[in-house]
């Protein structure tokens, strides 16, 4: 008896909601042919959250001030190149030493005033004590002389004391001149240097002005680049532009602007194949003519060399700064080129509501490509610049751009944290949806 009564409810349970099913769709059925009859359409629109979207990836931009540069080649040079040897000719009795006690060779450090090398001097010693022994006996003459005159003016003429006057005044010139020899005889560097070249050894004869030490001022460097004609005006410009900022109160210009500052890049790579890590430097020179043989102009570029680890000869770029401008770097993939033309896509948001069936789920936000023109821009090779009165960016397309439309709905797939003009995900609110109003 059991069994059956919860049969029998199962049934009706089956019947109830037939009907209820039956009623509702009889009801809808009745409702969109009075709609019909009365002309009124009731299909719903598609939502734009619903339309299909371009993925793109975006990249957050900073309105910052921008480095112009134009990169040139060039080879290092030393700051100054001395060759020095004797003034006189003689034997090279010793060599100057090292730090370790070993005679002087190339690539040794050597401090002004350090004795490089030193000639036999016996011969100039003895020149200087015999201008000394004449000195003596020419003073020893004059003071006799001198009593002479004073006990008999008639004894000694006027003529006679002034010819011994002058035979002291000769004899003091020869000891200056034997004192000079015999400093000469010893070979001292001029500056902080170190030796290019040694070209003697001790024993050897040398002649009059020979060069005995070829040494280079390498604690500061230059590395020297050819710039043409065409830019030399751009360059100059920036020049004066630094020196007037030097010239001017600190806080009127940035150090950035009192610097003509250029980026030096050493060719060649490391043991990782890594490139050697890059250098700051200044322009020194820019050159008032140009070279005869390449008909460019040689600017030098000052470098620090405190680890003396460049060396003459070796070849470098240099992205020389010519003017900083306020604007956004922008990569230079995210913007198409179209002849003489120029433009990139950013993103903007719409505000909107998600639905799903006929139920509000929350506000989302849509995202739209904006095509943005480019009237100015500096092409930098890995990046454009773009100045701020062009347009103000906060985000630039960098991926799925080359196909967008102006105002086309996009799909960012790149963040994973709030980006610039991007709002964070928000979770969902369920609100009824009133499905008469055609919500």
């Amino acid at each position: 008896m059991k069994a059956l009564t919860e049969k029998l409810l199962h049934y009706l349970v089956l019947i109830l909601v037939t009907a209820f099913a039956v009623w509702v769709m009889w009801k809808l059925s009745a409702k969109g042919q009075q709609n019909h009859r009365h002309g009124v359409a009731r299909v719903r629109p598609h939502l734009p959250v619903t339309a299909p979207k371009a993925p793109v990836a975006i990249e957050p931009l900073k309105h910052t001030l921008c480095e112009i540069s134009t990169t040139y080649a060039g080879k290092i040079q030393p700051w100054e190149t001395y060759q020095i040897g004797f003034e006189f000719s003689g034997r090279v009795a010793s060599l100057g030493t090292n730090s370790q006690g070993k005679p002087l060779d190339d690539g040794d450090r050597v401090s002004a005033g350090q004795v490089l090398a030193a000639l036999d001097d016996r011969v100039f010693r003895a020149q200087k004590s015999e201008a000394a022994a004449r000195i003596e006996q020419a003073t020893s003459d004059l003071r006799r002389a001198q009593q002479v005159r004073e006990a008999n003016p008639a004894a000694l003429s006027e003529s006679e004391l002034q010819s011994l006057v002058t035979d002291l005044a000769l004899v003091r010139a020869q000891h200056e001149v034997a004192s000079k020899k015999l400093d000469d005889a010893t070979l001292k560097s001029p500056v902080d240097s170190t030796i290019a070249t040694r070209m003697v050894k001790a024993g050897e004869s040398v002649g009059p002005n020979q060069i005995v030490f070829e040494l280079v001022e390498n604690d500061d460097m230059l590395l020297v680049v050819d710039v043409p004609e065409s830019h030399i005006r751009e360059l100059e410009d920036r020049k004066r532009s630094v020196e007037k900022n030097q010239s001017a109160a600190r806080n009127l210009a940035g150090d950035e602007d009192r610097t003509f500052r250029a980026y030096v890049q050493l060719e060649g790579r490391d043991r990782f194949g890594k490139p050697w890590p890059p250098l700051e430097g200044t322009v020194y020179r820019i050159a008032e003519v140009a070279d005869q043989r390449t008909g460019l102009f040689p600017v030098e570029i000052r470098l620090s060399n405190a680890d003396r680890l460049l060396r003459p000869g070796m070849v470098a770029t240099a992205d020389v700064v010519t003017a900083r401008i306020s604007g956004y770097e922008v990569p230079e993939s995210a913007v198409i080129f179209r002849q003489r033309s120029a433009y990139l896509f950013t993103v903007t948001n719409e505000p909107t509501q998600m639905e799903v069936l006929y139920w509000n789920v929350g506000s989302t936000s849509l995202h739209r490509a904006k095509k943005v023109e480019l009237s100015q821009w500096v092409d930098q090779g890995a990046h454009v610049v773009v100045p701020s009165q062009v347009a103000e960016l906060d985000s630039v397309v960098v991926r799925g751009h080359l196909r967008l439309a102006d105002a086309q709905l996009v799909r960012v797939v790149n963040f994973s944290e709030p980006s610039p003009g991007v709002p964070p995900h928000r979770t969902p609110v369920l609100e009824k949806v009133d499905v008469a109003a055609g919500r």
